[in-house]
């Protein structure tokens, strides 16, 4: 397995292992755990074939994906121990979570921009592979995603290293070595995010003693 599969397959785990959490949370049985786990690892990148007409879908040509997906429910469900080490990985796993966000950034980029689509499309893409099942786990759930809401940056640190990746390509730089650059990038800015506290400026009604929406 290639050092991009391993991390591609560490990212699917650790966003089962959340959904898995939000599901626990919500009082789902195992049904609605695996559910919710398949949507949030692979909904992302299914938006993505979609979009792109790209046949068979990534988790359909790494099946394994939904053996290993369908393991740790069976064991998160029926194990109290592997419930407990999973709510502890899933707390200390922001240097997954941030290769998770630059390897299928650049992956659905990637992916975009080799079937000749704009520029703009391509980034845009690389953003909905890597949040589109965050987005789609939250609103099962019925809850205002976590990507619309401030907080630590997400999808900005995705849409700049996508960004750059189409610039380094556009310049001549090989696709390898762009993708590396772009992504290490993504990791970096998330990592600093996360451990700074870093944010976008709040917008006028979340700032107190400032404008208010109307009720």
């Amino acid at each position: 397995m290639t050092s991009g599969l391993v991390l591609e397959a560490a990212a699917v785990i650790a966003a089962s292992l959340s959904a898995m959490i939000t599901a626990a949370k919500k009082k789902m049985d195992f049904v609605g755990v695996f559910a919710l786990a398949v949507v949030t690892s692979f909904g992302g990148g299914t938006i993505r074939d979609l979009l792109i007409d790209r046949r068979p879908f990534f988790w359909v040509e790494r099946w394994e994906y939904l053996v290993i997906v369908f393991v740790l429910c069976l064991g998160f469900v029926y194990s109290r121990k592997l419930y407990e080490w999973s709510t502890t990985f899933v707390a200390r796993a922001d240097i997954i979570d941030a290769l998770g966000l630059g390897l299928f950034t650049i992956s659905g980029t990637t992916l975009a921009a080799r079937a000749g689509l704009p520029p703009v499309v391509c980034a845009l893409l690389g953003v909905v592979t890597t949040t589109g099942g965050g987005v789609m786990r939250d609103l099962i759930t019925n809850e205002v995603p976590l990507l619309f809401q401030h907080g630590r940056m997400h999808a900005t640190p995705a849409l700049a290293g996508a960004a750059l990746f189409l610039v380094l390509q556009r310049v001549g730089m090989s696709e390898p070595n762009s993708a590396l650059i772009a992504t290490s990038f993504i990791v970096v800015v998330r990592l600093l995010a996360l451990w700074l506290g870093t944010t976008l400026p709040r917008p006028h009604w979340l700032q107190t003693g400032r404008w208010q929406v109307p009720k």
